[in-house]
């Protein structure tokens, strides 16, 4: 159990950061998921009933209300529960809810937990780069003024490549010899 816990922790942590806006985010950041993160990670990791169901019913039961998120802990225990729960009484199509301690929802919830431990290993995809993309921001292909922003790497040079530095030398642009007066 304690491996499951484990890698359900990496796939939790994977939709996380998959769902967050800053790419920066601490180990603390990494416990808490956000309902768009819970339906990503339910969508990918079982099925689409079992997001629908939880963005419903489950999520908003167990989620800090001030935050609206939801913690890795609540999520392995109590919210896998609910989520078994509320997935049997539709599949069965039951009016009432079965207890959490019945054995059939336990053994559902292990299920669960064992299909997102599976998936620890997941990878995030790199965005598709068409053939005009990939020739519209090739920088070496850039001619006149957009060239001088770029350095021969590709990486922008930033404020020193849109800017004119103007040379307070004394001496004009074309001029060759800058400093050679006073070396007679």
């Amino acid at each position: 159990m304690a491996d499951v816990k484990g890698q359900c922790f990496l796939t939790f942590k994977h939709f996380v950061e998959s769902a967050a806006a800053n790419p920066n985010l601490t180990e603390t950041d990494l416990r808490y998921i956000t309902d768009k993160g819970i339906t990503k990670l339910l969508k990918e990791c079982i099925n689409d009933a079992a997001s629908k169901a939880s963005e419903v019913s489950v999520f908003p039961k167990y989620c800090d209300k001030k935050t609206k998120k939801l913690e890795f802990d609540a999520f392995f225990g109590d919210y896998m529960l609910e989520l078994a729960a509320v997935l049997i009484q539709n599949k069965k199509k039951l009016t009432k809810r079965p207890e959490l301690s019945d054995a059939e929802v336990v053994t559902m919830a292990d299920g669960l937990r064992e299909q997102i431990a599976a998936k620890h290993n997941l990878k995030t995809k790199a965005a598709p780069v068409d053939a005009t993309t990939a020739r519209l921001t090739d920088t070496s292909k850039y001619t006149g003024t957009h060239k001088e922003r770029f350095d021969e790497s590709g990486k922008g040079k930033g404020m020193a490549g849109r800017e004119d530095l103007v040379s307070t030398s004394g001496y004009v642009q074309g001029y060759k010899n800058e400093g050679a007066y006073d070396k007679k």
